[in-house]
């Protein structure tokens, strides 16, 4: 049991009694780490989550934001350990978990992303993890009919037994769809979906401690069933169309015993449970039923007068459904077992576990990466192969041709042609169908590690390009922060200045942080500690989708750079694929720059200047250039040196291969250089014009010295790396 000494003391001291077992089942489901929080809210109230456009923030299961005249929800969340163990069901049941969050809110939800994180391809168990998380995503997202529509996936050895496995999921609707949610004394409460079984057994308390290889946590990992959940989406939209729904809540960490006292706390009522109502798969101890983690449910409060109505919608849909208590007035969490009183509590002591401060200190090693030894020159084409051939810069498609991106038919902008995804709104918007969304999540574990307040800094300020550099406007943000041990002060210090780090940025850019989730414990029984995963995924409106812009160069254009390149090659892929070595200081955040650059990409684009967009990021400059000829199979000839710098003297492997912050590639198209000229000159923004793209070779100059030349067939083989890698 993950509890504390001091916590059983408070539990008892609280209650004047020893709880009964089930009591002390829901004290560790609710007070474990995965669900109360304990030892993060103090800090996560750091970061902002008002603004104009935030109907609700963090504290729900799914936040609400405005967009034009619709609602929009997004929310991540991460399955970890259990991926960890049956990398296949914990993945699966991911998507399944962070979908119905979804729908807690009323709004249908029309996409997912996934953030992915394993160990390198050539170990053949992280092979084996990576392989299987890959298919129970696509398995579960194709059989829902919500498309995968963006993602990332990094390799590091830190990842090999402990793999961090995230998924976003975004909903949209009318705001008179939105189910705010609303409850009196006599309201029926009602478990819908699947029938509990063993399955998923206290997950929460298993996802609150280090993962113990000696044991066989199987047990806690949940088994999805996507054909359920898809008459789940279709039942809860329909019940919502007809206004029989006062509020919704997924079953989700700890089963029933969060779940029923959550929703009891988010009104300031109590409840009554009655667990033999609830219908089992197979012969289960009371205990055990109110702790299964069971896929595919949800709790739903529903007035008793239209309980008929209910039924019927129901069972239309083929959906299982129980009632199974009601709420009450009186402030207590009561559950029944063939009539035994097994639970009495009250719902603020269950719901609102005592805070766990830790201790917090700098790993005493990070002093020895801090300064990048001298380097060996490296010819510049040499440096681009190895470094467009890294794990981690290659080519997702084999990953992302498994995933079904189409269904739906909103998908603007494909999987591989841009950083962020584009998706339209149709036919919900009620207007001429251009309203559209982008969406990006990053997170850079190199940056984390090496300073961790620049490393979430930056993940949010790479994620906002993202959007900008297919032509929207940042709005929002959730965050999943992925660190060890929190009991461990090193690891405790790199969740508090991740936290430190991204409020900060938020505040900056002025994007609300609208909800999140943080996952500790991620590290073994051995020793093995994963690096900090930071990982924030921005929303952003594009008011026109036919206006959007992916990063594929079309040719006959000019090649832009927007953004000042200073020498930053700490972290970098260049470092690592080229030279073997993490070390250094990440590229330092750059707010105002980031606000600056980004109104005139925006401007750019709005104007229809534009042919390309993509912001310059992992791997640098280069890279980028490389990535957008690739998309389309046009070349390049550009001038390193005409880049714009903000030192005197900077080498051309560094101008090359800098992960500067708050710049963009832009395609000028042919006739319009002379006005994107102008509007960049007005808004005061450095950029140079650095060359031309066409034909099918990569030519690199300095000057009047040609550093490089390849053809992109060249660029492609190491490019496609990673099939039959995995």
């Amino acid at each position: 049991m993950p509890l504390s000494d001091n916590e059983k003391v408070i539990i008892k001291t609280s209650l004047g009694r020893e709880p009964t077992n089930a009591e002390w089942l829901v004290f560790e489901a609710e007070w474990s780490e995965h669900c109360s929080y304990k030892s993060s809210r103090r800090f996560l109230k750091l970061l902002p989550s008002e603004a104009p456009h935030v109907l609700r923030g963090p504290g729900l299961d799914a936040p609400l934001i405005r967009v034009g005249n619709l609602m929009v929800s997004f929310k991540i969340e991460s399955h970890n350990h259990p991926s960890a163990v049956d990398p296949y069901d914990g993945a699966a049941t991911g998507v399944g978990g962070i979908v119905r969050d979804i729908l807690t809110t009323g709004l249908r939800p029309i996409a997912l992303m996934d953030n992915l994180y394993f160990g390198l391809p050539s170990n053949p168990h992280s092979q084996w993890i990576a392989r299987n998380v890959v298919r129970g995503i696509s398995d579960y997202g194709n059989r829902i009919g919500v498309p995968v529509v963006s993602g990332e996936v990094w390799f590091d050895e830190s990842f090999t037994t402990n793999p961090i496995v995230l998924v976003t999921c975004i909903g949209v609707g009318k705001l008179e769809d939105v189910v705010i949610g609303e409850a009196s004394p006599g309201d029926l409460v009602l478990v819908i979906g699947n029938d509990v079984g063993k399955d998923g057994m206290l997950g929460s308390s298993f996802a609150s401690k280090v993962l113990d290889r000696s044991r066989d946590e199987i047990g806690a990992v949940q088994v999805g069933n996507p054909l359920l959940e898809k008459l789940l989406i279709d039942a809860i939209i329909e019940l919502r169309d007809r206004r029989l729904i006062k509020a919704i809540k997924d079953v989700g960490g700890g089963g029933l015993a969060t779940a029923l006292s959550e929703l009891a706390d988010q009104f300031g009522l109590g409840i009554e449970a009655h667990l033999d109502k609830v219908r089992t798969r197979e012969h289960m101890m009371p205990e055990e039923i109110l702790v299964s983690e069971s896929q595919e449910r949800m709790v739903i409060v529903v007035d008793k007068d239209k309980l008929n109505e209910v039924e019927e919608v129901l069972r239309k849909y083929h959906v299982h459904y129980d009632v199974i208590g009601v709420l009450t007035g009186d402030g207590r969490f009561t559950v029944y077992y063939q009539g035994n009183l097994i639970v009495n509590l009250p719902v603020k002591l269950v719901t609102h576990a005592p805070e766990t401060n830790y201790e917090i200190r700098e790993p005493e090693h990070l002093g020895e990466y801090r300064i990048i030894p001298e380097l060996p020159k490296v010819p510049l084409d040499e440096a681009l192969i190895k470094i467009l051939g890294s794990l981690n810069i290659a080519s997702k498609e084999p990953i992302f041709s498994l995933y079904d991106y189409e269904v739906g038919v909103r998908t603007v902008i494909k999987p591989g042609r841009a950083g962020a995804a584009v998706l339209r709104l149709l036919p919900i918007d009620g207007g001429d169908g251009k309203l559209g969304i982008a969406v990006k999540a990053e997170a850079n574990p190199r940056y984390s590690f090496l300073d961790p307040f620049i490393g979430a800094a930056n993940s949010l300020a790479k994620a906002y390009r993202n959007v900008v550099a297919v032509g929207a406007e940042p709005l929002a943000a959730v965050d999943s922060i992925n660190v060890g041990n929190p009991e461990k002060p090193d690891r405790y210090w790199y969740f508090v200045n991740s936290v430190l780090g991204l409020a900060w940025m938020a505040r900056e850019l002025s994007i609300p942080i609208v909800g999140g989730k943080v996952s500790f414990y991620n590290e073994d029984s051995s020793g093995n500690v994963i690096k900090p995963v930071v990982a924030v995924a921005v929303l952003g409106v594009i008011s026109d989708v036919g206006k959007a812009v992916d990063g594929g160069f079309a040719g006959n254009g000019h090649v832009l750079v927007i953004g000042n390149t200073s020498a930053e090659l700490g972290g970098s892929e260049y470092l690592y694929s080229v030279h073997g070595i993490v070390k250094g200081i990440p590229p330092r955040p750059r707010p105002r720059d980031e606000v600056k650059n980004a109104s005139a990409v925006l401007k750019l684009i709005r104007d229809g200047l534009v042919s390309a967009s993509m912001d310059v990021g992992v791997g640098g400059l280069l890279t980028t250039l490389s990535k957008m000829a690739l998309i389309n199979g046009v070349g390049f000839n550009i001038d390193l040196s005409r880049v714009p710098v903000d030192e005197c003297r900077i080498d051309p492997d560094v101008v090359a291969f800098s992960e500067t912050n708050a710049r963009y590639v832009v395609e000028i198209k042919s006739g319009q250089l002379d006005k994107a000229v102008n509007t960049l000159i007005n808004l005061g923004v450095p950029f140079s014009i650095i060359g031309s793209t066409g034909g099918d070779n990569a030519v690199v100059r300095w000057g009047h010295h040609e550093l490089m030349a390849l053809k992109l067939d060249t660029l492609k083989m190491a490019y496609n790396s990673l099939w039959g890698a995995l």
